[in-house]
């Protein structure tokens, strides 16, 4: 069929922005939450505001609850305990490195993590949008100079919006199933009562 030229592009592309967006969710875990309170500590070296990103790196472990932070200069590292206590997380020093134990998040750190998950949830959305309006362009284009009849024109578009409609459904089903995982079943219930209901 004459459409499927222009349809199977934006399947193509739909397709591939799935794939890409599951890739993307397996790296947001709720230990994210504490890392984003660690990235925020700011100390001061010779009078400067530095961040911890400028002073060391921060390494996951295969252990989610623990992060590492490689110090570059072990001169920062007494800094770098006074802010780690000052948000109260429990740590040990290893020659350069610092072991950091990551507390249970709480419910508001966990839903900065969801903000930024739905974030990425809106980029995923819109890159469906986008195949599906080069393809119904594509078509337009088509049809302007008579190369497709309206009718085939018309089949491109009503098949571009039900594959964008049905990718669409699958992109939030698994931002929903990830939005679990992160909260936890007790969070993921508050969570569909105070969010879910202005959705």
């Amino acid at each position: 069929m004459v459409a499927d030229k222009y349809t199977i592009q934006a399947e193509t592309l739909m397709k591939a922005a799935i794939e890409e967006y599951k890739e993307t969710i397996t790296e947001v875990k709720s230990a994210d939450a504490n890392l984003a309170t660690l990235k925020g500590l700011r100390i001061s070296v010779q009078g400067k505001p530095r961040r911890l990103v400028d002073v060391g790196d921060i390494k996951r472990t295969e252990n989610e609850n623990v992060i590492q932070i490689l110090v570059f200069n072990t001169d920062h590292i007494p800094l770098l305990t006074e802010k780690i206590d000052e948000v109260e997380f429990n740590y040990e020093i290893d020659g350069q490195f610092i072991n950091i134990d990551l507390p249970d998040p709480s419910y508001k750190q966990l839903m900065e993590v969801v903000d930024d998950l739905n974030i990425k949830k809106n980029s995923g959305l819109s890159r469906l949008t986008k195949a599906k309006s080069e393809a119904t362009t594509r078509a337009r284009t088509a049809l302007e100079n008579e190369f497709i009849t309206q009718g085939v024109a018309n089949a491109v578009s009503r098949k571009c919006s039900e594959m964008h409609e049905e990718y669409s459904l699958i992109i939030n089903e698994l931002t929903l199933a990830k939005i679990k995982e992160i909260l936890g079943d007790e969070y993921f219930e508050k969570y569909k009562t105070e969010e879910l209901d202005f959705e």
